[in-house]
């Protein structure tokens, strides 16, 4: 009897462990400054120095921005793009969506699928990807949840902005190719 109480006790006890640790990591996951930004430590290694995005990303050309966006564009996949462009800028618990980096020429050919259609929404694009174009990122938490709410999001939700060195780490996470695995082939 004594055995199975003692049982009983260090299942309960690690179970609870189990659990204030899971508590302990999501609540550490959701201060600001908590996005994972080890990964800007790991290419200045690699490169052997400081990142400089424009150095280690390959950006496309405008004839690639101009194939990928064609004026055609569907009022759905033109916030879709927006909203995929918008997770650069913002903090969310989770993020769905093909990682899209933002560059002039995109926001620049946007802005004239914007205007080759007659969208429900148009303006609100406009606004986002004027203010954009101009280098103005202070409301893309706005941008990304008027997005988000247009499509029902449940899951999501952009908190905050970035830090510089959290979108730093979101670029190359997503957009650098570490030329070390290319020499592992």
């Amino acid at each position: 009897m004594n055995l199975m109480k003692t049982l009983k006790i260090s299942s309960v006890t690690a179970s609870l462990l189990v659990v204030i640790g899971y508590v302990t990591y999501a609540w550490l996951d959701m201060r600001p400054g908590s996005y994972d930004t080890r990964i800007i430590q790991e290419v200045e290694d690699e490169i052997g120095g400081p990142v400089v995005i424009e150095e280690v990303i390959d950006f496309p050309s405008q004839e690639e921005v101009e194939e990928r966006f064609s004026l055609e564009m569907s009022e759905y996949d033109l916030q879709q793009i927006i909203h995929n462009m918008s997770h650069q800028k913002i903090y969310a618990s989770d993020k769905w969506g093909v990682p899209l980096l933002i560059t002039d020429e995109k926001i620049e050919r946007l802005l004239e699928v914007v205007e080759a259609n007659e969208y429900e929404r148009v303006g609100n694009y406009r606004r986002i990807l004027n203010r954009w174009s101009e280098g103005d990122f202070s409301k893309a938490v706005e941008d990304h949840n008027f997005i988000w709410n247009l499509h029902d999001g449940t899951v999501g939700k952009a908190e905050r902005l970035f830090t510089e060195e959290e979108e730093k780490a979101y670029i190359l996470r997503h957009f650098y190719e570490s030329t070390l695995e290319e020499d592992e082939d």
